[in-house]
């Protein structure tokens, strides 16, 4: 049985901080029309310049086609470009323009500057605590939850 007191505590932190964590996260991105997703392919790219869709959707964990969406908007944007792989004309590679190499690094920085902070804020014992109720939340709760919807 729920603690009455505990469930309107957990409310309560919701409303005032943890609501609030997503758009802290997602501010450096929007600057550049971007979605924390957005991001993350354009880092993957970054991160790995022979890097394929396919690669990606196998990364993330997720469809195709919400990884194709994703890489209309950065191409869009001029951040991305997409050609055939060299070695196999069936493949596509994708690579960062000049524009979003600087845009990834941008946002790159500006987000290691603010975590910077809340670790600093923070301590880094009780943000590599606040890392790991998030992996635990993630593995007890989200992830268990998520299979059985996908299971239906």
């Amino acid at each position: 049985m729920t603690d009455e007191s505990l469930l309107q505590a957990y409310v309560d932190a919701y409303f005032s901080t943890f609501k609030s964590i997503n758009e802290l996260i997602s501010a450096p991105m929007a600057k550049y029309h971007l979605s924390f997703e957005q991001f993350r392919i354009l880092s993957d790219i970054a991160h790995d310049p022979d890097i394929s869709l396919t690669a990606i959707v196998a990364k993330r964990g997720v469809t195709k086609p919400a990884v194709a969406r994703q890489l209309r908007v950065l191409r869009n944007l001029n951040y991305v470009t997409q050609t055939k792989f060299a070695a196999d004309r069936r493949r596509n590679t994708l690579r960062l323009t000049p524009l979003g190499k600087q845009v990834e690094a941008e946002i790159t920085k500006t987000a290691t500057d603010r975590f910077d902070h809340w670790v600093t804020a923070l301590g880094e014992d009780k943000a590599k605590q606040f890392v790991d109720l998030l992996n635990e939340i993630g593995e007890k709760l989200i992830h268990p939850q998520q299979t059985s919807e996908d299971d239906q």
